[in-house]
C-alpha cells in the first residue's frame, strides 16, 4: 500500500511542476520578439550582404518602434501587472498597447515567410503566435495589446513590401 502512495505522490509532484515548465517555456519564447534577437538578425543579414533584406528589416524595426512610441505617448494603457513610472521614457515602457514584441515577431515572420516554402511559413507563423501568446501568459499584455501588435506587424510588412 505504501508503494501505491509513493506513486500517487510522485504523480502529484510532477503535476505541480507543469505550471513551472509552462512558465519557463513562455519566458524562453518571448525574447524571439525582442530587440536583441532582431538586432542579431539585422547583423547576420548585413554580414551576408543582403542589403535589400537588411533595409527592409531595418525599416520594420524602426517603423514599429516609432509607431509604438507614438501610440504610447498619446494613449497610456496599464499592463496587466501595473508598473510605476516617473519619466516619459518609463511611461512608454510601462504602457502596454500595442505589444512591440508581437509586432516585431509578426513582421519578422512575414518577411522571412517570403523566402521559404510551406513548412517554413507554418513554423514562422506558429512562432509568431507563440510570441504573442507568451506576452499574455507572462502578464505583460492582454489580448487587445497583442492583437494591436499583430496588426502593426502586418501593416508594417505590407508597407515594407511596397517600398522594398
Amino acid at each position: 500500500m505504501d508503494s501505491g502512495n509513493r506513486g500517487v505522490d510522485l504523480f502529484l509532484n510532477m503535476a505541480q511542476l507543469i505550471p513551472t515548465i509552462v512558465d519557463k517555456f513562455f519566458k524562453d519564447i518571448s525574447p524571439l520578439g525582442g530587440g536583441v534577437l532582431y538586432s542579431l538578425v539585422l547583423l547576420v543579414v548585413l554580414g551576408l550582404q543582403e542589403m535589400a533584406l537588411f533595409l527592409r528589416l531595418l525599416f520594420g524595426f524602426l517603423l514599429t518602434g516609432m509607431v509604438v512610441v507614438l501610440i504610447r505617448s498619446v494613449y497610456f494603457k496599464d499592463r496587466p501587472q501595473r508598473r510605476e513610472y516617473h519619466s516619459w521614457m518609463e511611461k512608454i515602457i510601462a504602457s502596454s498597447f500595442p505589444s512591440w514584441h508581437t509586432a516585431r515577431a509578426v513582421f519578422l515572420a512575414l518577411t522571412f515567410m517570403t523566402l521559404g516554402g510551406v513548412y517554413l511559413k507554418v513554423v514562422l507563423g506558429f512562432i509568431a503566435l507563440l510570441v504573442g501568446y507568451s506576452r499574455i501568459h507572462l502578464r505583460r499584455h492582454d489580448y487587445c495589446n497583442v492583437l494591436g501588435g499583430m496588426v502593426l506587424g502586418m501593416v508594417t510588412f505590407f508597407l515594407g513590401s511596397f517600398f522594398f
